[in-house]
């Protein structure tokens, strides 16, 4: 049992990396975050930040070689993940915790019915017969709201559609009741009206369960209706944490800012989008200083000689930037301009 008020889950200096040819790419380069019961953390930011690979991280998914888990913990219940012997972790992963993973298709096996692939789950994790757990799968496809669950079952995933594949997803990640669930990019490709219904239909089956849910996407909409917390991801690391009220209303950190100041605004006389300058530094080879240096209109001396910490702004609010330390002189406006 978890106490009151303890993480269910606990990420700290979590660091993932790849051995290449090229070098040593830093996909996840220390990242530190909890998540409790029944909430919601929202992990944003844009393609190639490092979001997909945190998740492979926590369920230890990450092929190796070329890529390993170079440090830090993941602890889920007090118990630490990486640690963890394989055959343990085969317990918790599809069970405890387990993923929407982003691309339906090829997450499913196109030549097994869908049915039978949630059955197996349960048979595994759940030790339940073969017809139990056909029955319990079939429960699950209505549940997620698939019409004739019974007669979709014993279809293979290439007979559905796209919103029905998402939802054959969601619910074989439900079918053993997870207390975590990590949704990778769970709306990806599907048209708005599926889109609401299946982040509708998480958080109806969050309420009934009670399970803690890392939503991650690069759809800001999508964080302003679901997610109770945000980690902004930048470059492999955390550039700002706080509540999602917290990151709409008054973001600290540049990128933030950035993101949220290329959003389309309808309500006003905009004849362009903003767009964030520069490009996202390589992950084999990262500047020495703040990886948003070079992109920032406030980067100062500091900003690209060493790279700042994940500071506590409040007690709710962190943000890696040295705009928030008594280093910052602010000599720079926000044009950039001396």
């Amino acid at each position: 049992m978890i106490e009151k008020n303890k993480p269910i889950l606990e990420v700290k200096g979590l660091k993932t990396h790849f051995t290449t040819k090229r070098g040593v790419s830093k996909a996840v380069d220390g990242i530190d975050f909890t998540l409790h019961k029944g909430e919601t953390l929202g992990i944003v930011g844009e393609s190639g930040c490092g979001k997909s690979m945190t998740s492979l991280s926590i369920l230890r998914l990450i092929p190796s070689p070329p890529g390993k888990i170079a440090g830090g913990s993941v602890l889920f219940k007090g118990r630490d993940l990486v640690a963890m012997p394989e055959d343990e972790m085969r317990k918790i992963r599809g069970n405890e915790i387990s993923m929407i993973f982003q691309e339906p298709m090829t997450s499913l096996n196109p030549v097994i019915p869908v049915g039978e692939q949630i059955a197996e789950a349960l048979r595994l994790h759940q030790g339940l017969g073969k017809k139990a757990a056909w029955d319990k799968s079939v429960e699950m496809l209505k549940m997620v709201g698939i019409p004739s669950p019974e007669k979709r079952a014993k279809q293979e995933s290439f007979q559905l559609s796209g919103g029905m594949r998402q939802r054959v997803m969601i619910a074989m990640a439900l079918a053993c009741t997870p207390e975590v669930l990590i949704a990778d990019e769970p709306t990806t490709a599907l048209d708005v009206t599926i889109q609401a219904q299946i982040l509708e239909l998480i958080k109806e089956l969050q309420t009934k369960i009670g399970m803690g849910v890392i939503m991650i996407t690069h759809d800001l909409g999508v964080v302003a209706e679901t997610c109770d917390k945000v980690a902004v991801m930048y470059a492999g690391n955390i550039v700002e944490h706080a509540s999602t009220e917290q990151i709409f209303a008054d973001p600290k950190h540049p990128y933030t800012q950035g993101l949220l100041n290329s959003l389309p605004k309808i309500h006003e006389d905009q004849e362009e989008l903003i767009t964030i300058d520069g490009n996202v530094p390589s992950p084999y080879n990262m500047p020495a200083g703040c990886r948003f240096a070079s992109r920032c209109p406030y980067a100062e001396e500091i900003c690209t000689a060493q790279q700042p910490d994940l500071i506590s702004y409040s007690e709710d609010i962190k943000v890696r930037c040295w705009k928030y330390t008594d280093k910052w002189t602010g000599t720079r406006d926000k044009e950039g301009v001396l």
